[in-house]
């Protein structure tokens, strides 16, 4: 690994973890989703060791899955209604060059398999795109590991799509994507700025395109209000996310 790091190989001392419904576009749900919180206190000091940095992630990744399958576990003889028969996706924001160690892709299949025990299907979500900033043995590494995981079941989710990143069409014609998420907070923000129509039909045109050629579903992401829900509905999304429909819970303090 060059000396560009993940934001999640910074040494952080605190973290909580955050729960969020993802529901269909008929208001159902289908899945809910796992992220990796740290709290606004200072990072370890320079010195602090790789290794150990590694060694508190692994921790936590270990505490995210175990709280996944916690979840999926309570479901499983729960008398619950028709509708949530639907919430079988169980999503878990992994940062991208993590994935290039083997013992966290080896994990992730472990929890999978418990996952489809219960009836559940566990879904990767992660961004930092393009891979430009690791070198090549690690980039190789992470795309042998992403597509293990999709051998064992495992769905993949790109987190955060930038319609302006034209770094990310190289992995949908790999079809490397079950999901991309786009964060509708920003995007709205991007509409507004520049007033014009063109944004959004660039968008529109890109979404029916991808969903045609490689199957790939849109998740609408950080839908906070009623504007950003109107934005949503008007685009080809099939899900739908964001304290507009369901507030975050945190699992843990």
């Amino acid at each position: 690994m060059n000396a560009t790091m993940s934001a999640s190989h910074i040494y952080r001392a605190s973290h909580y973890l955050s729960r969020q419904l993802i529901l269909t576009r008929d208001d159902c749900p289908f899945g809910s989703e796992i992220r990796i919180q740290f709290d606004d206190s200072p990072a370890q000091p320079a010195h602090a060791s790789f290794a150990a940095s590694m060694q508190q992630m692994s921790g936590i990744y270990s505490e995210v899955l175990m709280q996944t399958r916690l979840i999926a576990f309570s479901l499983k003889d729960h008398n619950i209604s028709s509708k949530n028969k639907y919430l079988s996706r169980r999503f878990v924001c992994v940062g991208q060059s993590d994935l290039a160690d083997s013992a966290l892709a080896e994990e992730l299949i472990q929890s999978s398999d418990a996952l489809h025990n219960f009836g559940q299907t566990l879904v990767i979500a992660f961004n930092e795109l393009p891979l430009s900033a690791v070198s090549f043995s690690e980039k190789k590494k992470i795309l042998n590991n992403v597509y293990l995981l999709k051998d064992h079941g495992i769905e993949i989710a790109f987190d955060g799509y930038n319609i302006d990143n034209e770094s990310i069409e190289i992995f949908t014609t790999l079809n490397l994507f079950d999901y991309i998420k786009i964060p509708l907070s920003t995007l709205d923000l991007s509409l507004k700025l520049t007033g014009n129509p063109e944004l959004f039909n660039r968008l529109h045109e890109r979404m029916t395109m991808l969903t045609h050629t490689t199957k790939v579903a849109f998740i609408a992401d950080r839908v906070e209000h009623a504007a950003s829900h109107i934005l949503a509905r008007a685009l080809p999304f099939e899900y739908f996310q964001g304290s507009h429909y369901s507030p975050a819970d945190n699992l843990l303090n």
